[in-house]
């Protein structure tokens, strides 16, 4: 299929045959940034005995074509622009694979045609990429029959390659840690270490299950699988763990885990241990996409790698509200002016980039009761569906866009805060949030005000410059906003006017 020119504002499906779960996904695609509206996983376990007799599971089968006859009733009717079909190992290996792919396209219309190895591991990459484009070090994708490994670097795919590593494909029956050991440490012999600070960034159920069990375990305050980050001594603590046979037996109860994913996890747990000892990466990182997000980035084509998809993402949760889509760039534009006198945490580059989303944000309050309202904002940029945020990024964000709506001092979530931003780190938040603040509530969120507005830094003091004509805009309170951002970050502010 080749790839569209543009895809601005429609709905793409995915579905994702894979060797333990078959998987639709609806996707809103806004520019760059495309968010998953429906979702919904059957574990059809199609390569459960693949290691056993090279075919696919009988009951398998059974389920999987049931899941997909109702997928393709629910395509039909969202009429969706398009529906991507990808199929990995499970019908790659297995011998009766071609009469099954016959029987969907017979009976349901679905034409499927399997990814190889290496573009499975290329749609893993990109999805990575998707998610942050910053991304530099090794991609693991681990299903249920195969496990694909690709590097990227700084943000650019190399040759991926696929191993039968998949728990389906390694043993069946009771997980054997010493056995799986043997399988794991002779399939990955030839694999190079990498440079220690790169990263590995883990694909898979499997792991996204594991990464979020971490996180209640050791009371991690953001409850988001996507790009959190262990060092490698924590990842290895947790793999150990979950093969272990205590933690074997936790997860057999932890509540919320099927006993099909349950089964999975030891062996996802002596996995990661073995890739991180084999190739020496620093950290192991939840990526934040995967395949599916891989397929839509590619449909979206050439065009989607030159915007921007924090920025397309703001703007699609801001999307229907005037303020976000009219009145945010040029709110960036005019804080420009004092840049030099914030207090930042990032390097140049970074941190006006966070600032920009944040502007692209300043409208999402729109309509929400006034005193619940700031709360509810930090709420929702802490776990907004947006790409190109480590978790203190997403923090920094959020506190920007509460400052930018109250000055309290406390926050809905100061658990969070402390673990994930220094003192200094939450006043350079506040102090571009209460900035926001001053020129919102100076323009009364008007563009034709806001384009008369100017912010200018001097050596010892900030200076807000307005038109002589406009000069009735300076009350009590833009005087209050003012004070309020001058004492944060220690530098006087004056309202000057300029005759012209």
């Amino acid at each position: 299929m080749p790839p569209r020119r543009q895809a601005r504002d429609c709905q793409i499906g995915v579905i994702d045959i894979g060797s333990n779960s078959v998987r639709f996904v609806v996707y809103h695609v806004f520019g760059r940034a495309f968010t998953p509206i429906y979702n919904e996983k059957v574990l059809a376990g199609l390569g459960r005995d693949l290691h056993k007799n090279g075919c696919l599971s009988v009951a398998g089968k059974l389920l999987a074509l049931s899941a997909l006859k109702r997928f393709k009733i629910i395509a039909d009717n969202l009429q969706l622009e398009d529906v991507l079909i990808a199929a990995t190992a499970a019908l790659r290996d297995a011998k009766d694979a071609p009469e099954f792919i016959q029987e969907v396209r017979r009976d349901i219309g679905f034409d499927i045609s399997p990814l190889s190895g290496t573009d499975e591991a290329l749609m893993s990459a990109l999805g990575v990429l998707a998610g942050e484009p910053r991304a530099h070090g090794l991609c693991a994708d681990l299903g249920g029959a195969s496990l694909e490994l690709i590097p990227i670097d700084q943000g650019n795919p190399g040759q991926g390659s696929t191993y039968k590593l998949g728990p389906f494909s390694v043993y069946e029956g009771d997980f054997n840690p010493l056995k799986a050991r043997q399988v794991i440490t002779s399939a990955l012999s030839a694999i190079a270490k990498s440079a220690m600070e790169q990263d590995l960034y883990l694909v898979g159920g499997a792991w996204r299950n594991l990464a979020l069990i971490h996180q209640k375990r050791t009371s991690y305050p953001l409850r988001l699988a996507q790009n959190y980050r262990l060092s490698a001594g924590e990842a290895k603590q947790l793999a150990q763990w979950a093969y272990s046979p205590q933690g074997r037996d936790v997860l057999k109860s932890w509540p919320g885990l099927s006993p099909r994913r349950a089964e999975t996890l030891p062996y996802a747990g002596l996995l990661l241990e073995a890739l991180l000892d084999r190739v020496g990466a620093g950290h192991a990182v939840i990526a934040p996409g995967g395949l599916r997000d891989g397929l839509v980035y590619r449909y979206l084509g050439p065009l989607a790698e030159h915007e921007n998809a924090l920025f397309d993402g703001c703007r699609d949760l801001a999307h229907g509200n005037e303020q976000g889509v009219g009145f945010g760039e040029p709110l960036f534009d005019v804080l420009q002016g004092a840049t030099s006198v914030f207090p930042s945490s990032f390097h140049h580059k970074n941190e006006n980039r966070l600032r920009k989303a944040a502007c692209l944000l300043v409208g999402i309050g729109k309509g929400l009761h006034p005193e619940h309202k700031a709360k509810m904002v930090f709420r929702t940029v802490l776990y907004a569906p947006i790409f190109g945020l480590t978790h203190k990024e997403r923090c920094y964000l959020a506190l920007m866009l509460y400052a930018s709506y109250t000055s309290k001092s406390t926050t809905p979530n100061e658990n969070t805060l402390a673990q994930l931003l220094t003192p200094d780190e939450q006043k350079a938040a506040r102090a571009y949030g209460y900035a926001m603040r001053l020129a919102v509530t100076l323009s009364a969120r008007s563009v034709a005000v806001l384009k008369h507005l100017k912010f200018k830094h001097e050596p010892e003091a900030l200076f807000v410059i307005l038109p002589g004509h406009l000069r009735a805009l300076i009350n009590e309170k833009i005087i209050l906003r003012t004070r309020e951002l001058s004492q944060l970050i220690d530098v006087p502010i004056s309202v000057e006017y300029d005759p012209s």
